[in-house]
C-alpha cells in the first residue's frame, strides 16, 4: 500500500510542474519578427574600390579601381582605369550569401575568371580565380 501512495504522489507531483508550463510561445516570435526590418544587403557592397591582386603570374601586384553602383534592382560595376590596360571586361556582377561576384573576361588568356570579394566596414579582401588574394578598402 505505500509503494502504491508513493506511486501516486511522485504522478501528482510530475503532472503537477506542467501545469505552469506555458507552451504559447507564438506571441513572443510573432513580435520578434515585426521588429526585424527588411536590411538591404547589397547596400554594403556600393561605393568606390582600391584594392590589390598579389601574386599574379607575369604581373606580381595587380592595383585594381573599381565602382560598383545599383541601376535599378541590379548591381553595376566598372573599372576606373580602364586607360590602365587591365585586359578585364565585366560580363556580370551578382551578390550571393554576402559575397559579392564580379564575373570578367580577360582578353589577353581568352577566358572568364571572377573576383570573390567580401566586405568588412571599409575593408575589401577576396581572391581573384578562386586563387589569387586580394585586400584593399572601399570608400562610400
Amino acid at each position: 500500500m505505500r509503494k502504491k501512495i508513493l506511486i501516486v504522489g511522485f504522478i501528482l507531483t510530475f503532472s503537477s510542474c506542467g501545469i505552469f508550463k506555458v507552451a504559447n510561445n507564438s506571441s513572443l516570435q510573432t513580435s520578434e519578427l515585426e521588429e526585424v526590418s527588411e536590411v538591404d544587403s547589397a547596400e554594403k557592397f556600393i561605393g568606390t574600390y582600391d584594392f590589390t591582386v598579389f601574386g599574379v603570374p607575369s604581373i606580381g601586384e595587380l592595383p585594381v579601381n573599381m565602382n560598383i553602383s545599383r541601376d535599378g534592382d541590379k548591381i553595376k560595376s566598372e573599372f576606373i582605369d580602364e586607360g590602365n590596360g587591365t585586359g578585364f571586361n565585366i560580363i556580370s556582377t551578382e551578390i550571393e550569401e554576402d559575397t559579392l561576384f564580379i564575373d570578367i573576361y580577360v582578353e589577353s588568356y581568352g577566358i572568364n575568371i571572377f573576383f570573390e570579394i567580401y566586405v568588412d566596414g571599409n575593408k575589401v579582401s577576396g581572391y581573384l580565380a578562386d586563387q589569387f588574394e586580394l585586400e584593399g578598402t572601399i570608400s562610400k
